[in-house]
């Protein structure tokens, strides 16, 4: 061991000196890298966005229970996914901005050659052409034409909706109202003149004409308008125009309550169509008429009751952030030891439904920054919350929601 005088210092020491620092500063990078290991792919650190949702950390404080969502962030960062469920919820094109539609309008455009969003559009359009048919069936001539122009914007070459167009804008007519009521008016055949022929003397008086029933004359009408399914349009030819002449004529003649009932029926039948294909305006209209026939008031209760029940499972199949709802029973979610000791942060993205008492159920992954980490406890933690009920037409309903969990040290 060597000493020296204080206050003096060589040049040997200068040297010894800037070689430890340099050392010292080398080992702390090789620390970082060690521990950090920036170059692995699943380990990745995430920052933090602008808008977290929820933020599980490595000591978490326990938050309010009303403010513990107050900052969901929107939808989910997968317009794809976003879309499936628009599509799922019966939102083909309402509300436009959330709409399955637009959703995979927007894919299709920034990625032109995505193929999966190119087959959901085609598989809303192919809905819409069969909404569109429904509507020009009962006469909607406007909301026709609207379906036919929203899917040639984007799919010019669709082949439905060239079917539709012929329909609505026949070759020979433009667009307006009269000439869509007027195409649908069956071709009657041009009658040729009648030949002049001399007038012949009669002698005797020509025997009477049999007098035409018009009860039987209506109904006849009526059968053909039934068979050409003309429900409703055209307004005059339509079994519905023969039904009330047959009420006009008489009321109470049994071919008029028998043409009533079939009418009814077949009324019915198309609400439920309409229904099945989760068209509930145009259901609603095809029990409207039959409303008004009287004849089966409760299969028209009934169907209003499926009506409501629809529309109910379209509010309840419609993913609402986590943050519009209210929360009374909050639980952070733990955050992974593995990940807390090697530093790495991460986000999860999580589906879930939040039953008609406030209870959570049917939890999902939509989607993670990492597959080994965080996906378990946010799942964990999400099960444990408990909301209040969402009320909708008057009662508590099952609501589809979703989140993102965000895990920061």
């Amino acid at each position: 061991m060597t000493t020296r005088k204080p206050g003096k210092t060589t040049g040997g020491q200068t040297d010894l000196l800037l070689y430890v620092a340099g050392g010292v500063v080398a080992a702390v990078g090789v620390a970082w890298l060690v521990v950090l290991k920036p170059w692995a792919g699943g380990s990745t650190p995430v920052a933090q966005a602008d808008s977290p949702v929820v933020i599980a950390t490595a000591a978490p404080a326990e938050p309010n229970g009303d403010d513990a969502l107050a900052s969901d962030g929107g939808a989910l960062d997968n317009p794809l996914r976003m879309a499936e469920l628009a599509y799922q919820a019966g939102m083909l094109v309402e509300p436009e901005e959330y709409s399955a539609w637009t959703l995979y309008s927007r894919v299709v455009k920034a990625e032109p050659g995505n193929t999966v969003a190119a087959e959901g559009l085609r598989k809303v359009a192919d809905d819409l052409v069969r909404r569109g048919e429904t509507a020009l069936e009962q006469g909607r001539f406007d909301d026709a034409r609207t379906t036919v122009e929203r899917i040639r914007a984007m799919l010019p070459a669709h082949e439905g909706a060239k079917a539709l167009a012929s329909r609505i804008w026949p070759a020979s007519g433009g667009s307006s109202r009269a000439a869509v009521a007027e195409s649908f008016k069956p071709e009657v055949p041009a009658q040729q003149p009648l030949p002049r022929v001399a007038p012949v003397q009669v002698t005797q008086d020509a025997p009477a004409r049999p007098a035409v029933d018009p009860i039987a004359e209506a109904s006849t009408a009526f059968d053909e308008a039934m068979a050409a399914s003309r429900l409703l349009t055209p307004s005059d030819q339509s079994a519905k125009h023969f039904v009330e002449v047959l009420v006009a004529k008489s009321p109470n003649h049994e071919t008029t309550k028998r043409a009533r009932d079939r009418l009814s029926r077949e009324f019915l039948s198309r609400a439920t169509q309409s229904l099945e294909a989760l068209d509930t305006e145009a259901a609603t209209i095809w029990i409207d008429e039959a409303d008004a026939l009287g004849t089966d008031p409760n299969g028209v209760k009934a169907a209003r009751a499926r009506v409501v029940d629809q529309q109910i499972a379209f509010e309840s199949a419609k993913p609402m952030p986590a943050s519009a709802l209210k929360i009374a029973t909050y639980v952070a979610a733990a955050y992974p030891a593995r990940a807390n000791e090697r530093g790495i942060e991460g986000w999860v993205d999580v589906e879930f439904t939040v039953r008609a008492d406030g209870s959570v159920s049917n939890v999902t992954v939509a989607g993670a920054s990492h597959e080994n980490y965080f996906r378990r406890e946010a799942v964990a933690a999400v099960e444990q919350w408990k909301f209040e009920p969402r009320i909708f037409m008057n009662r508590p309903i099952d609501q589809r929601s979703y989140t993102r969990i965000r895990f920061v040290l």
